[in-house]
């Protein structure tokens, strides 16, 4: 690259799906990376799926006008819309062959939500599998019980429970005050 030559610049955009549209994710990407494709100064596109309906979609120009031409463009912003039907998102943009890039993640979630989340979570949980132990040992020992139901409950809440429940929520869980993905806890 000569000095005089513009820098790369890279749209950033992440998403988090709403609970049972993950599927809607894979028709909107294909039609943002084709959008993209087909601009001047295009360079490159990498889709980074995470586990759990997390989506992160780098879509490369050769310079920021190439890149804000194409952005700027009544289709791209109609393609965003359209996802906020089916998930929440954020978009950054770096300029550079080399960049930085602060992703959200669930570590970026509010702690009084994971709690709340967890909690709900566990109540249930934790009273069916105490009664059920107390009602199937009935004379047995209370730490006894206790202990049972702890194996039971870590077992059912780390294998079950808490994916399940976090899946569900993870959509309300990283959203900001503005309807944005979170990068910061």
């Amino acid at each position: 690259m000569t000095p005089s030559s513009p820098r790369p610049a890279t749209l950033v955009i992440s998403r988090v799906m709403r609970p049972g549209r993950e599927g809607d994710y894979d028709g909107w990407a294909a039609g943002v990376i084709g959008s993209a494709c087909s601009q001047p100064g295009f360079q490159a596109a990498l889709r980074l799926d995470q586990a759990g309906g997390m989506h992160h979609l780098l879509v490369q120009f050769a310079g920021r006008i190439a890149l804000d031409n194409w952005t700027g463009q009544g289709g791209q912003a109609d393609r965003q819309r359209a996802a906020d039907d089916f998930s929440t998102g954020r978009q950054q943009v770096v300029e550079g062959a080399a960049s930085h890039v602060v992703l959200p993640s669930e570590a970026a979630a509010r702690k009084w939500k994971t709690a709340l989340v967890t909690w709900a979570g566990v109540v249930p949980t934790l009273l069916l599998v105490s009664g059920v132990v107390g009602w199937l040992l009935p004379d047995a020992p209370r730490p006894v019980q206790q202990i049972l139901s702890s194996v039971l409950l870590t077992g059912a809440l780390t294998w079950v429970i808490l994916p399940r429940v976090r899946r569900w929520s993870r959509f309300w869980m990283l959203r900001d005050s503005r309807g944005r993905l979170r990068t910061e806890s």
